[in-house]
């Protein structure tokens, strides 16, 4: 057997391989799903370090799969609370221990209560809802802060499904576990990605345009700019989870013309200041940030599309 098959399903003398005998192949697979998993662990200081750094060392290394991660330093009792938020905000990563100098995370995750599709689909639903939301808050009919913490839910599920995805690219038995070859995952963690950016602009979009106040003709336009992107959104998953080429292809195509209702408005809001706020600086910054986050929004759309279209 060649040696790198061998050292990358960690098998050593005395294994057991399975042998599946078919019309004109041999598969060889290892039988050690049950293996017991090896523990890494890793310790992060944190003194003289900022929290922004201390929070993406603690993330990094829950993207690496390590299973447990010790947070020392005599400064960790002044960003314990942060820190705390952090570690609460990794699915699967509990506190085992904690002092003034030390704190203690281990993952209790089972990869077999893991779904990636399952992953997805929650991941789509909250995303929906922040669209959803983010239209009404056009009329002031829903706080900014709700959508902050969808935004942190997608998030959560977003590290979970990455680091189960990177853990299988690096580990066959864990992929035979998931069912899924290495395009599958792959492709999974592309559209994992796209989501969590397109639930991020929903909130940013939301934070910039609470800062305009459009009169009532140009407020309904820009609502059905939105809807047409939210529809655009509904249309590209469903086709995701049917494997709907067709439908894959028409999101792909009408990328432009959202882009260019999106560049049309913010034109039309420039030259023309259809706002009651006084001061058309104050209308088209926002506006104009708002608009980019959008057709940022539709690009991210149109990536989707295209790995529907590479699917099998």
């Amino acid at each position: 057997m060649p040696k790198s098959w061998v050292e990358k399903n960690k098998l050593k003398r005395g294994d057991i391989i399975n042998v599946d005998e078919g019309s004109a192949d041999l598969v060889l697979s290892p039988n050690a799903l049950t293996e017991g998993k090896k523990s890494k662990e890793i310790t992060i200081e944190v003194d003289d370090k900022s929290l922004d750094l201390i929070k993406a060392e603690i993330v990094s290394a829950y993207l690496n799969n390590y299973d447990a991660i010790d947070v020392m330093g005599k400064e960790l009792e002044k960003h314990i609370i942060k820190v705390k938020e952090i570690v609460r905000s990794l699915t699967g990563l509990e506190i085992m221990e904690q002092t003034s100098t030390r704190l203690v995370a281990k993952d209790l995750i089972d990869i077999n209560d893991i779904s990636i599709q399952n992953i997805i689909r929650r991941m789509d639903m909250i995303t929906r809802a922040m669209i959803d939301d983010a239209i009404l808050c056009l009329d002031g009919k829903c706080g900014y802060q709700s959508i902050e913490h969808r935004d942190a839910d997608v998030n959560r599920l977003y590290y979970l499904g990455f680091r189960t995805i990177k853990n299988a690219m690096g580990n066959p038995m864990i992929a035979k576990k998931l069912g899924m070859s290495n395009w599958e995952l792959h492709s999974s963690k592309m559209v994992l990605s796209r989501i969590e950016e397109i639930a991020d602009r929903q909130k940013r979009i939301c934070r910039f345009l609470s800062q305009v106040d459009f009169d009532d003709k140009t407020l309904k336009e820009l609502k059905d700019i939105y809807r047409n992107f939210g529809d655009s959104y509904l249309e590209v998953m469903k086709a995701y989870y049917t494997n709907d080429r067709d439908m894959a292809y028409k999101i792909e195509i009408t990328n432009k013309d959202r882009i260019l209702a999106c560049e049309k408005f913010l034109e039309k809001c420039a030259c023309e200041g259809h706002g009651k706020k006084a001061g058309l600086y104050c209308q088209c910054v926002p506006t104009a940030k708002a608009m980019e986050y959008l057709k940022a929004m539709s690009t991210f759309i149109k990536h989707i599309s295209r790995i529907v279209i590479s699917l099998d």
